[in-house]
This record gives structure tokens, C-alpha cells and sequence, in this order.
């Protein structure tokens, strides 16, 4: 059996052209808005996406990609389930799916967390990825070293902070995870970054803090897209209607688009 398991595992890993891993040190920083919007940027850009949420303890993705109630399909050539389809090009997969209630809490150590990453692979049937976007929970435990070691090589990780010095040290945590792991980190997003007036169109910055500009400068790192506190972001992810996808021709979407298009030439350039 754990042959077999392991012979599907390799068998859906081969159909990935790249693999992106979106991470972040801390909790409310706006990770998993970062990977859904990465995931349907890279699909309005024509490529075929797949995006798997692997924070097991407070899943997100079916929440912010409106698919919350859709049960999981089945593939018809391999009767194996298969990753929900939220667009024609775009297949999502979250453990949210897996539970029967959106407040049931999983209450597992490492053991079974790792197994259940594995199970991903192992238990359903993916199809052919241009990309496969993984949003890991906060932190540097035992979710992101197994979807690591999982999907063996990778093409990097995009990181997300906000700009507090708080945050920024835990930012320093997941980059020397990426270090330690030899995993390439692609870029920062830094997330509310200003506020701007809906009046005068003045941006404010909300959160003090210079410490980012300081350690993107001497670890010689790539920002990629710094992200305003537009009350629309919020509006979207409660509707469950992805902003870059919904609300495209905003500014805030236009920055996620040219983080979505600089991600692109750092995978296949």
C-alpha cells in the first residue's frame, strides 16, 4: 500500500511544471489573500493553476475563493476525488473541504498533519499544472517543512509581511527556514502598506516601521508588490470573490497583477 501511495504521489508531482510556496511569519498579515490572488492572477494570465491550503488549524482558501459548501468531485478516469475547479483553469484543494463544519477544529499533532499534506498527493487526482500555489499556515512548523519535503524541488517561496517591526522579526524567521531548506525565496509582499483617501486620493501610512526597507536592502531580497488597506479586500474575500479577479481595474489589483507578472519571470526566466 505505501508503495502504491508513493507511486501516486510521484505520478501527480510529475504533472507540476512549478511549484510556489507562499509563506509568512505571522498570522493577519494577509497571506492567503496574497496566494488566492497569485492563483487567479497566474489563471488570467492563461496558465492552468492548481492551489492547495495546507494550514490545517484555520484554513482560509475555500472561504476566499467562494467555494465553501462544494463538495470534493471525482475524477471519472481514476474514481480517486479530485481538487475542486473554481475556474476552467483553476483547481483548488483546502482541508476546509474535507471537514463538515466550517467551525469543526482539528486538533492534530505533527504526525498527522504531515500525513494529511501527503495526502494530498497521494489520495486525489490533480491535472496537468502550468502552477501549483501553496498557501502554508503562519510560521516555520511542521505544515510548511512537510510540503517541503514533499514536493521536493521547488521554485521558490513569495513571503508576506506587513510593515510593523514586530512582524518584520518574525519575516527574518521565515527566511532563515527558506535558507536552511535551500528554498529560493522569490520575493516580499509587503501587505498595508498606506491607507488612501477615498476623498483627496492622499495616501496615508498607517503602520510605523523602517526595518523592512533596511533587511530587503541587506539580504538583497525582490519586493514585489507593496499592497494598500482598500476596504474592497475585504468586501471581496467576505463575498468570497477574488479582488484581482473582481475588481481588476482598481490600483490595489494592478499592484497584485505586477507581483502575479514579476512571479512569472522569475519561474520561467
Amino acid at each position: 500500500m505505501a508503495d502504491e501511495k508513493d507511486t501516486q504521489v510521484a505520478h501527480n508531482l510529475a504533472k507540476i511544471k512549478h511549484r510556489v510556496l507562499v509563506m509568512s511569519g505571522k498570522g493577519g498579515v494577509g497571506k492567503s489573500f496574497v496566494a488566492v490572488n497569485l492563483a487567479y492572477g497566474l489563471a488570467m494570465q492563461g496558465k492552468t493553476v492548481g492551489l492547495l491550503d495546507i494550514d490545517v488549524h484555520g484554513p482560509s482558501i475555500a472561504k476566499l475563493t467562494g467555494i465553501e459548501g462544494v463538495e470534493i468531485p471525482m475524477d471519472e478516469a481514476t474514481g480517486r476525488p479530485a481538487p475542486i475547479a473554481a475556474l476552467s483553469n483553476l483547481y483548488v484543494l483546502t482541508v476546509a473541504s474535507l471537514i463538515t463544519s466550517e467551525s469543526s477544529a482539528l486538533i492534530w499533532r505533527g504526525p498527522l498533519k504531515m500525513a494529511l499534506i501527503k495526502q494530498f498527493f497521494s489520495d486525489f487526482e490533480w491535472p496537468q499544472l502550468d502552477y501549483l500555489i501553496v498557501d502554508c499556515p503562519p510560521g516555520t512548523g511542521d505544515e510548511p517543512l512537510s510540503i517541503v519535503q514533499t514536493l521536493g524541488n521547488t521554485d521558490g517561496a513569495v513571503v508576506v509581511t506587513t510593515p510593523q517591526d514586530v512582524a518584520i522579526l518574525d519575516l527574518k524567521k521565515s527566511l532563515d527556514f527558506a535558507r536552511q531548506l535551500n528554498l529560493k525565496v522569490l520575493g516580499i509582499v509587503e501587505n498595508m502598506k498606506y491607507f488612501r483617501c477615498p476623498d483627496c486620493g492622499k495616501a496615508t501610512t498607517i503602520f510605523p516601521g523602517q526595518e523592512l526597507e533596511k533587511l530587503i536592502f541587506e539580504q538583497q531580497l525582490d519586493l514585489l508588490a507593496q499592497l494598500e488597506m482598500d476596504p474592497n479586500i475585504v468586501i471581496s474575500s467576505d463575498q468570497g470573490k477574488p479582488f484581482i479577479y473582481f475588481y481588476n481595474k482598481l490600483p490595489a489589483a494592478q499592484a497584485l497583477m505586477d507581483m502575479v507578472e514579476k512571479v512569472i519571470r522569475k519561474v520561467e526566466t
